[in-house]
């Protein structure tokens, strides 16, 4: 775990994790946001902006530390679509000092606490947070940040796990050998052979001689496919979806790389797009053609392969 220093930084921006912690003993678990909220706040010093990134529903939790830590704040929601599908909202605070915490009262606490909880229950009515600045936080200087390290010393752990006799007995269970194979194929490979050994990664080495000589590694790699449908009423519905594929990554002796995808470039698409429809419009000429079209179909198929 990465920390600073109490009260060193003068600006903290934070979108904290939407989620619950696990729960214990004690009960269940506490929302993220108010947790992540009052464990990184002692971060910042008196007099510094706090930027917090939170879903409205949580404002009036963590409005319980807001109203005693903070002051000035200004509460927007935020109007961008992936933002409304959470009804995010942003809170902007200055931290107090510790004269202005020992000079609050609980009347005052009490209000700020009923004012975020007003505001939790409704976003539609709190003002959208627009590029024209409605009010101007001064962001006080601050020394540079010095981050700690407090936990295990992961690298150092890594580098003894092969010494541990309890490690290597494990590491024949838990992890499958790796194979190398070496020779040549009895016949020649055909293109799909050599997809197929390439996807799984056993052509994975040194090919090629003089100016094509590289080094080859494939990889499976995982991709988002982002969907945007709008309906009659003007909401837009954003779909997402995951599929894997393989990438072909390649270092050449000169110093050139080259990265090879299922994902044919912009202009390759809209040429490949293009061919496609010539290829419908040659269907429909054949089938109220005599045989004498059917010869012209196959030059343009022959063109498209080549």
């Amino acid at each position: 775990m990465l920390i600073c220093r109490v009260e060193s930084c003068s600006l903290l921006y934070e979108n904290p994790p939407y989620d619950v912690a696990a729960s214990s003993d004690d009960g269940p678990g506490e929302r993220l946001e108010a947790l992540f909220l009052q464990r990184t706040f002692r971060w910042l010093k008196p007099g510094g902006v706090l930027i917090l990134v939170i879903p409205v529903a949580q404002l009036a939790v963590c409005g319980n530390l807001l109203s005693v830590q903070f002051k000035d704040a200004e509460v927007y929601r935020l109007s961008e679509p992936e933002c409304v599908q959470y009804k995010q909202v942003v809170v902007f605070a200055v931290r107090r000092t510790r004269r202005e915490r020992e000079r609050l009262q609980e009347r005052e606490i009490s209000g700020l606490r009923l004012e975020y909880g007003r505001k939790s229950r409704n976003f539609e009515a709190l003002p959208v947070l627009t590029d024209q600045p409605q009010r101007f936080y001064a962001v006080p200087e601050a020394a540079p940040i010095e981050l700690v390290h407090r936990g295990l010393p992961l690298d150092e752990v890594e580098d003894l796990l092969p010494q541990s006799p309890a490690y290597r007995q494990a590491r024949r269970i838990l992890f499958g050998p790796e194979c190398r194979e070496r020779g040549r194929p009895l016949t020649p490979l055909h293109a799909g052979h050599v997809s197929i050994l390439a996807c799984a990664g056993a052509l994975d080495g040194i090919f090629g001689e003089g100016d094509l000589r590289h080094l080859a590694r494939w990889q499976a790699v995982k991709t988002v496919l982002r969907l945007e449908e709008e309906d009659e009423n003007g909401v837009t519905t954003i779909r997402e979806k995951e599929q894997f594929s393989h990438c072909l990554n390649l270092l050449y002796a000169d110093g050139r790389t080259a990265v090879l995808t299922n994902d044919p470039p912009p202009e390759e698409t809209d040429e490949k797009a293009a061919a496609n429809e010539a290829s419908s419009q040659a269907v429909a000429t054949e089938t109220y053609s005599g045989i004498g079209r059917k010869f012209r179909l196959e030059e343009v198929r022959d063109e498209e392969r080549a």
